[in-house]
């Protein structure tokens, strides 16, 4: 799904189509928006507490507060819509407020926590490639390590940080004929970075259950080591 909003640009009119859903938004679409949107956040906070302190103890804190809050999203909003838009900041200034409206919805339900599907493959590029799991043998535990030393998590992704996704799924989702190469991997993290925010929550969901079920086998080994 998408919606379309109409603008004007250098005084001629067109329709822009915004993606709605993971499906249709790239990781690394999402994580250029998400920088705008980290970076917003970072300097609206830096900018509270700066406030908090100098006026600890004014009686009005909180509506100064609430004013750099309100102040912060205007900016934010208009950011975010220049992005989707591709308009520069002098042509948004004679956008409609009602399309406006329409491109901040779809940050809302964009933040929505996703649901997972279960999937184990995805296609790219007329290609299958598969999540590891025990019954796909060409992944080692050394495979496993190597990604996982990349330090993503499912909180590592709250926070924007998606940049790590196409390179850990390089290193660990493979055609069943393809046997691991450590040279094909840049080559491999540029393509992948066209996969779509669905598939890539998916590897996300997979990657920390696997995580979770290692660290517990790896305790209760710790444990049977130390009775031992």
């Amino acid at each position: 799904m998408s919606i379309t909003i109409s603008i004007t640009q250098n005084n001629e009119s067109a329709d822009v189509t915004i993606p709605t859903e993971w499906k249709d938004i790239t990781v690394d679409y999402w994580g250029r928006l998400s920088t705008i949107i980290a970076k917003h956040q970072e300097k609206s906070e830096l900018k509270k507490t700066s406030h908090k302190e100098r006026y600890a103890d004014a009686d009005d804190l909180d509506k100064i507060l609430k004013d750099i809050d309100f102040i912060d999203s205007i900016a934010l909003n208009k950011d975010i819509f220049c992005f989707f838009s591709g308009l520069n900041n002098d042509d948004m200034k004679n956008v409609d407020m009602a399309q406006i409206e329409k491109v901040i919805e779809v940050i809302g339900m964009l933040t929505q926590e996703y649901e997972p599907k279960g999937i184990r493959s995805f296609e790219l590029e007329g290609e299958t490639y598969y999540f590891p799991s025990e019954s796909f043998r060409k992944n080692t535990y050394g495979d496993f390590i190597e990604a996982t030393q990349l330090d993503m998590t499912i909180e590592h992704m709250k926070n924007g940080r998606y940049d790590v996704l196409p390179e850990q799924m390089a290193i660990l989702c493979r055609r069943i004929d393809e046997d691991y190469d450590d040279e094909i991997i840049p080559e491999k993290t540029k393509r992948f970075k066209k996969l779509t925010m669905d598939i890539i929550y998916e590897f996300a969901f997979f990657l920390t259950k696997q995580s979770k079920r290692l660290l517990k086998i790896s305790n209760m080994y710790s444990e049977k080591n130390l009775k031992v």
